[in-house]
């Protein structure tokens, strides 16, 4: 009787390393890669400047004062949304140049329009 099981196995392991490089090779240095590309089901009122400017903010995190200085200079209005991955209470209005800002350890890592 023959086992099969080593070349399940050898299988498995190149699916896996083959899935890794493809992994890899999509991931960029470039921050400003993903920001030309519109998910489907975003307002469509949102610009691509604004997507480029909230792309560009959370590129390399900022500190909080100097992130909301940023916004504010650009003529932006922004909220906190999250600190240290704690929610927090915000209103349900939706407000197309307002950025909600995601703070980790005092930097601005995310920032969403509405």
């Amino acid at each position: 009787m023959k086992l099969k099981a080593p070349r399940v196995t050898a299988l498995a392991a190149s699916a896996f390393i083959g899935c890794a490089l493809l992994a890899g090779c999509s991931s960029s240095d470039d921050a400003s890669a993903d920001c030309s590309i519109v998910e489907e089901g975003l307002d469509p009122d949102i610009t691509q400047e604004q997507i480029d400017f909230a792309c560009d903010l959370t590129a390399d995190p900022l500190p909080q004062d100097e992130a909301t200085a940023k916004i504010e200079d650009a003529g932006y209005d922004w909220r906190i949304g999250v600190i240290d991955g704690e929610p927090q209470a915000v209103t349900m209005d939706y407000q197309i140049d307002r950025l909600t800002l995601t703070v980790d350890d005092g930097l601005v890592t995310d920032g969403m329009w509405g």
